[in-house]
């Protein structure tokens, strides 16, 4: 059976997504922070500039990973705002609840039954219910 809400879960799911990436950029920011401190001098050979260009590139992809991971946030920062503001047009409490601990807090399907006091299968029925709620909301825009 294909997905009825499948574009707008993949809507809801761009922050997932986007901060998928940006975690990964901040592993890869720290694992090259390390290399970059384990370089010293003294078991390096020098070789006309070769020492400096080396330290300089491993600054430099700092730099550049720094600033992608800056800007994920940004982007991060930007589709919460969007997202919860199509979440909070949804009228029943309890769907924008579900909705949030999904999709904004990057929940489990346990956790928010728990959370909810739901059983997991009324929990996605709830979701699939709230789902419906977004698509009437997009479509009356």
């Amino acid at each position: 059976m294909k997905d009825k809400y499948k574009d707008i879960k993949k809507y809801l799911n761009r922050v997932y997504r986007l901060t998928q990436t940006r975690d990964k950029l901040e592993r890869e920011y720290e694992k090259k922070q390390k290399e970059v401190g384990n370089i010293s001098v003294s078991n390096l050979e020098i070789k006309s500039n070769k020492i400096v260009s080396n330290v300089e590139n491993k600054a430099i992809e700092l730099i550049s990973l720094k600033n992608n991971i800056d800007l994920h946030n940004i982007k991060i920062e930007e589709l919460k705002k969007e997202i919860s503001c199509v979440i909070s047009r949804v009228e029943d409490e309890n769907l924008r609840d579900l909705l949030r601990l999904r999709y904004l807090e990057f929940r489990k399907w346990e956790d928010i039954a728990y959370i909810l006091k739901y059983t997991v299968r009324h929990t996605h029925r709830k979701h699939n219910r709230a789902l419906k709620e977004i698509e009437k909301i997009s479509i009356s825009n």
